[in-house]
């Protein structure tokens, strides 16, 4: 019995030994380094259209036990560049060898047609009060990349106009949007809330701009009369941009629209009873507002059309 004790143990020692040096030589050989990835160039230039292929060109992935292992190659991410400018991102890559181990590469990104998102405006941001508001039905987006972002529209400002029947007053608000590459847009908006009444209804009169919302490359000219639609004036009323003439009515001198002088039967506003300030700079990318004023003559109403201006 005592010599079979002995035996027993010495088998599992020998067991136990060879175990551990099986253990050991399988770490020996387990591969566990990933490939090394390398690029061309540091920094890659391509179109928002570029494909895959395209934007993996000039990379590698090498490893040491499997050897060329480029065709793995993915892209795992593309991000803003946080220090880069409006078209700068960062490329990540991943590339994988025969035991699954990894290596990363990351290189600057130039989109050379690169723009931020882009919203629009469907109607003037005014309203009447004690009335519910919801701002995101008034509000567009679409980026060069995604396409149409209107759905991530995220909107920032006061309680009582974002869910609520906001009282009468001027309301700052800021819309954003992101888009699948981390780069948000942000465009801060005035929103008006006015009192309702019959006279605000029926008296006073409105301009009625082609857009609400523009945007302008830095160095392009600016024309802000071309944005001038109609006027409501107790009805329609076309814009005449020839000078005014005088004629005479009911034995008076008086100061009509060409088109009136014409003898048109449409009703008219000249452009010069139109009142335009601008602060528009092309040659300086930022956010501006040009305002338009107008007075009806016969009930002295007034009223004003802000069209929002953005140079990139």
């Amino acid at each position: 019995m005592k010599k079979a004790r002995i035996i027993l143990a010495i088998l599992c020692m020998a067991a136990v030994f060879g175990g551990y040096q099986y253990y050991k030589k399988s770490q020996i050989q387990k591969d566990t380094e990933g490939p090394v990835l390398q690029a061309s160039e540091e920094e890659l230039t391509v179109s928002i259209k570029a494909t895959e292929e395209e934007l993996k060109q000039g990379v590698t992935a090498r490893d040491a036990r499997d050897g060329d292992v480029t065709d793995s190659i993915v892209i795992e991410s593309i991000e803003k560049s946080a220090d880069g400018g409006q078209n700068s991102f960062l490329i990540t890559y991943v590339g994988f060898d025969e035991s699954s181990n990894y290596g990363r590469l990351t290189r600057k990104l130039t989109y050379s047609d690169y723009r931020k998102a882009h919203f629009s405006i469907s109607s003037p941001l005014r309203f009447p009060e004690n009335q519910k508001l919801s701002l995101f039905d008034y509000f567009e987006a679409d980026d060069c990349i995604d396409g149409d972002v209107t759905p991530f529209i995220t909107l920032n400002g006061n309680e009582n106009l974002l869910s609520g029947e906001p009282k009468a007053g001027l309301y700052d608000c800021t819309v954003n949007v992101t888009n699948s590459i981390g780069d948000t847009t942000s465009l801060p908006v005035q929103v008006e809330i006015y009192e309702d009444s019959y006279e605000e209804r029926s008296l006073r009169p409105s301009i009625q701009l082609k857009e609400n919302l523009v945007y302008v490359k830095k160095g392009e000219a600016f024309n802000p009369n071309s944005y001038l639609d109609y006027v409501v004036d107790g009805g329609m009323c076309q814009i005449d941009y020839g000078p005014m003439v005088s004629v005479v009515q009911n034995k008076e001198q008086v100061e009509v629209t060409e088109q009136v002088a014409n003898g048109s039967e449409l009703s008219w506003v000249n452009i010069s009873q139109i009142g335009i300030t601008s602060s528009v700079d092309v040659n300086n990318p930022g956010i501006y507002n040009v305002v338009y004023t107008y007075a009806a003559s016969k009930t002295g109403y007034d009223c004003t059309a802000y069209l929002m201006v953005v140079v990139e």
